[in-house]
């Protein structure tokens, strides 16, 4: 995938890394609003968020340092920075 892809593929890629690394939440994750911070939203810990990283800088190809993990917080934070 081109790491500046448009914000719907960017966002499907980060649905997908999510839903792998936590498959409940696959019903909500597309009805949530793209400002509410997701990790806190699911319950979804610090090795989820590891997990999470990995798989989107695995698909995108754009590096994650991990100093950043805490300011990705939303789905237009994780956006606004793979672009």
């Amino acid at each position: 995938m081109n790491p500046r892809s448009n914000p719907e593929d960017l966002r499907s890629t980060i649905v997908a890394a999510i839903t792998a690394t936590a498959p409940d939440v696959a019903d909500e994750i597309t009805t949530i609003g793209d400002d509410v911070d997701l990790f806190e939203e699911f319950g979804l810990d610090s090795m989820d968020r590891m997990n999470i990283m990995t798989e989107v800088v695995a698909s995108t190809g754009v590096a994650i340092p991990d100093e950043q993990y805490s300011r990705l917080n939303s789905m237009n934070d994780l956006i606004g920075y793979l672009s």
